[in-house]
């Protein structure tokens, strides 16, 4: 399946009830090829559990306005280190230009909110759609292997070990127009004169 360049893609932070609902039908699919956890049966208890997880964050991916999975991050133990998670419920649907737009939003909303020294993302070596993210978007580095860290279908599959190459994914700040770096010249000047004024008026004593 190819990403046509028609594709509507829609990334939407998980803040309401409403789409705490939606996140739940995404989590609630018990099988996936796609998904970076692998194939997990969750109760409604356990899936209730992750949507109201202050340390966990997630983007719902819409592709042609249906929801065919989320991005979700967690920070770890270490400052800075956060891991990224892919959650599907539609693995047609997860082309390479899909996932890369779905990644590309859930990390500048991160990058935005926090400081990030390292994002860490497992892949499956089942995971096809992953994997061809991998070799077609140069936004991950491979670092290792894990060897039988998935089980699928009666088999075991080693892990891939990611890490963003996080400067790839900086969306940078605009540059200040001329009016606004003149009105930050105004005030430094002024901030100074006041400054100089309030030390001219002190009056010390010996």
């Amino acid at each position: 399946m190819d990403g046509s360049a028609s594709t509507s893609m829609e990334f939407v932070p998980v803040v309401t009830g409403d789409e705490e609902a939606l996140l739940d039908e995404v989590l609630a699919v018990p099988f996936s090829y796609v998904s970076t956890e692998g194939p997990v049966w969750r109760t409604a208890a356990m899936r209730r559990r992750i949507i109201e997880d202050e340390r966990k964050s997630h983007v719902l991916v819409r592709r042609d306005s249906r929801v065919i999975g989320a991005v979700s991050w967690s920070a770890g133990q270490t400052p800075g280190y956060f891991r990224l998670i892919l959650t599907s419920c539609s693995d047609e649907a997860w082309t390479p230009e899909a996932t890369d737009g779905a990644i590309r939003a859930a990390l500048s909303m991160l990058l935005r909110a926090a400081e990030v020294k390292r994002v860490e993302l497992l892949v499956a070596t089942y995971n096809e759609a992953l994997l061809e993210y991998l070799t077609q978007y140069s936004g991950f580095i491979v670092e290792g292997m894990l060897r039988d860290r998935f089980f699928i279908d009666g088999e075991f599959w080693a892990g891939i070990v990611c890490r963003a190459d996080v400067a790839q994914f900086v969306e940078r700040g605009e540059r200040l127009t001329e009016s606004r770096a003149q009105l930050l010249s105004s005030l430094r000047k002024k901030t100074l004169e006041d400054l100089t004024a309030a030390h001219d008026g002190t009056s010390w004593s010996a």
